[in-house]
Parts: C-alpha cells; structure tokens; sequence
C-alpha cells in the first residue's frame, strides 16, 4: 500500500513497484485524480485517511505500507492547525489500522528537515533532531508516533529521510522552483552561492526505497538518502543556467537585506489574504542560503545503497521533462 500515491515521489514509487510485479493499493480522496497512476497491478480505492479505521477493511493482506501522505512544504495557504492535522493526525491513524490488520512492515518517508538547521559538519542519523519548520516539526511527531508502535506494538517499522529531492513530475520544488526562475530571467543568488545544499534525483531515491523494502536488517532503522555528494548554489545555477542555454548575473542580493524584505512580503500577503506564496520567502532564503550537508554511510553500508545519477544528468533531464510538458 502506498499513501500519498499522486504526489511526485509517490508517483515514481507506484510505477516502479508495478513494474516490478508488486500488486499495490492506493488510497486516494475523493478529489484525487485517478488517471494519473498507472495501469496494471495498481488498485485506488477511495478513502479518508483523516477518519480513524477508514484503511482497517484495506490492509488486510497488506504486507507493506508506505507513507508519503503530507502537507509538504510551506503549505502557504494552508494552517498551522491543518498541517499538523494533516501530517501527524494521518500517521497515527494509519498507523493505527497497521497494528490492527498486522501490517508487516511499515516505512515512513520523512524528511532531512527533522534536523532543523545543523550548525556544521556532515549530519548523520544520530544528529540532534530539532526542526524549525512546520514541516519539519510535523514529520518529526510522526516519527516519534511511529517509534512509539515500534516499541509497544512490535510494528517492524523503517524511516527515511531523503534530502531534497527533484526529476522529471516534480512541479513544485527547489530545483523546478530554479529552473523556471533562471529560465525567466527571474533569478537573482541570495548571498554568496557558496554554501551547499543536497540534493537526490528520484530515481536514486526509489531505488534507495526498493532495498529498504527488500532488506531485513532495515527494520527498526532510520536511514538518510541522499546524492553522492552535496553541491554548492552556484555550481548548481551554473549547471541548470547550462541546461537551459541561459545567462545568470552575476549580481547578488546580500542575506542582511534579503531576510527583512521576506519578512515584510509575508506579513503583506497575510494582511491581504494573498493565498498564493510570496517569491521570497524566509523558508527560501533558509533553503537557498544555509549550508546543508548530509552523511548516508549507513545507507550505503546497510542497504548498499549507492546514487547513480550526477547533477548534471539529473538536471539535464528535468529541464527536458519541463520543456516537454510545456512548462517553462
């Protein structure tokens, strides 16, 4: 079962276990568009994940259940009290059902956002989880509500923490969120470019979520995935700005001026009631301009986990997945 099936990763995870010849139920809401699964081994089935019991008649039988349903992001529009509602409220409640119908296994998709802002260094699993988003508050709950049925319900349980991630379906992230900028000749670098970010392109990442699937050892385990290496923000506007055949300036906007003047968009947009997101936001800058660099030797090391696809690649076909979409 994977819920969260018509979001990006959830999409690629769908296909690739079909293909596989796994048998794969997709819950989805009413609104949901079913058209975009995929044919074959994939069964949708209507249901509200908000509801206590709702999944109790579907997972029996279930082996494995992935969990990818969240408010990722911001979530501008949306609040704080829905988020939380969203994210942690679905965890326990699937969770719940889990326990009832004895699921398995079951794998949390988290996020590197647990971890707050590190101040130095590679960040590995044992670094201290303190989350400063919404987002990352909301799946660090979840994984402690998951922790909590490891240990009292015996729920053979697995959690990941993919960097950001980006690829061919992804509408809505940095990277997208990059190349339409750049290719607008909207972009302008916040800060010195210097700092680092990660990144993993999807493919990797299923590929890193198959062997947690297909590895015994994984149960009971926190794993970071990520790409081989992080990068900085100006070799990744340089690799995009090549991709798209652009020109970037080389003007950039220093991080004391840029941090008041998200401040005072967000606080006119709320006043407004502009439900869409300001350009610059303080989540941007964060994401834009703090150094962020992730270790994922226990992947490597536990599911032999290795990234194929460089930056380069990966970017050069997201930005021929756009183009063919139509979308920049």
């Amino acid at each position: 079962m994977v819920l969260g099936g018509t979001g990006f990763i959830g999409c690629h995870l769908i296909e690739r276990l079909s293909k596989n010849g796994f048998d794969v139920v997709v819950p989805l809401r009413k609104e949901s568009k079913k058209k975009i699964l995929p044919t074959g081994s994939v069964q949708a089935m209507e249901a509200d994940l908000l509801k206590p019991g709702s999944l109790d008649g579907w997972m029996g039988g279930v082996d494995t259940v992935f969990h990818l349903a969240a408010i990722r992001g911001s979530g501008w529009s949306v609040s704080d009290e829905d988020v939380y509602r969203v994210n942690v409220g679905i965890t326990k409640n699937v969770m719940e059902s889990a326990v009832s119908q004895a699921v398995k296994h079951f794998i949390y998709v988290s996020s590197v956002s647990v971890y707050g802002h590190p101040s130095h260094g590679l960040v590995g699993e044992e670094y201290p989880c303190s989350p400063v988003t919404r987002y990352g508050q909301t799946k660090y709950e979840s994984e402690k509500l998951l922790e909590e049925f490891h240990k009292r319900d015996k729920v053979l349980s697995t959690i990941i923490r993919p960097v950001i991630t980006y690829g061919p379906g992804d509408t809505w992230g940095m990277v997208a969120k990059l190349i339409s900028l750049i290719n607008s000749n909207r972009y302008l670098t916040v800060g010195n470019g210097e700092n680092r970010v990660h990144l993993i392109y999807i493919d990797d990442l299923i590929d890193g979520l198959m062997l947690v699937l297909n590895t015994r050892a994984a149960w009971g385990r926190t794993y970071i995935l990520a790409g081989e290496e992080p990068i900085t923000i100006n070799r990744l506007v340089g690799i995009t700005s090549a991709a798209l055949g652009k020109r970037v300036t080389n003007l950039h906007i220093p991080i004391w001026f840029a941090r008041p003047m998200a401040q005072s968009m967000g606080i006119l947009y709320r006043l407004l009631s502009v439900h869409r997101e300001p350009l610059v936001t303080l989540d941007k800058i964060d994401i834009m301009c703090r150094d962020r660099a992730f270790d994922f030797k226990r992947a490597k090391e536990e599911l032999r986990f290795v990234p194929k696809v460089s930056y380069e690649e990966g970017v050069e076909r997201t930005v021929a997945w756009l183009k063919a979409a139509e979308l920049i």
